[in-house]
């Protein structure tokens, strides 16, 4: 039988990030944190921000897959509304093709249902998988970083300007 539930117990936590590391191999970032650091980051993301919950799917009292859930608010309108979000979803690298992401992202919509939030969202890093979940890939959108080495040397900075909303 299998069952969701929060991650609570430090054993619960080394598992997961046994999962991650297996799920998300070379993704971890260039610094590649050691198991117990990022343990010791998921405990205390837990234990230090309300809105951040780990939750893991076991197996016969065996995890087998995880994610992280985050309490958001979203403008939606110009009023303030409650939004969930989900990350970090990561299956036991044995437990591929079974459906273990699926179970997790039904508890994730389950989870927020009963919190009466009716708008989620995610990082679709793998679109495929998720469109078949019922998510959208949206409208297009365009991000701009420009470093100031960008800009042309000029005799004067007076036609320089910072840009407000």
């Amino acid at each position: 039988m299998k069952v969701v539930e929060k991650l609570l117990k430090e054993e619960d936590f080394i598992h997961f990030v046994d999962i991650v590391v297996g799920a998300y191999p070379g993704r971890m970032g260039s610094l590649q944190p050691t198991k117990e650091q990022l343990k010791a980051l998921f405990m205390h993301n837990q234990n230090n921000d309300a809105a951040i919950h780990y939750y893991g799917l076991w197996e016969d009292n065996k995890l087998i897959g995880g994610m992280r859930l985050h309490d958001f608010e979203m403008n939606l309108f110009s009023k303030m509304i409650p939004i969930g979000g989900v990350g970090l979803v990561a299956v036991d690298l044995l437990r591929k093709k079974e459906k273990v992401a699926k179970e997790l992202i039904d508890h994730f919509f389950k989870v927020f249902l009963e919190e009466n939030v009716h708008f989620v969202a995610l990082y679709p890093f793998r679109p495929d998988f998720y469109k078949k979940m019922g998510f959208g890939y949206g409208p297009k959108m365009h991000q701009y970083s420009v470093e100031p080495s960008s800009f042309p040397k000029g005799a004067t900075k007076k036609h320089l300007t910072f840009l407000t909303a």
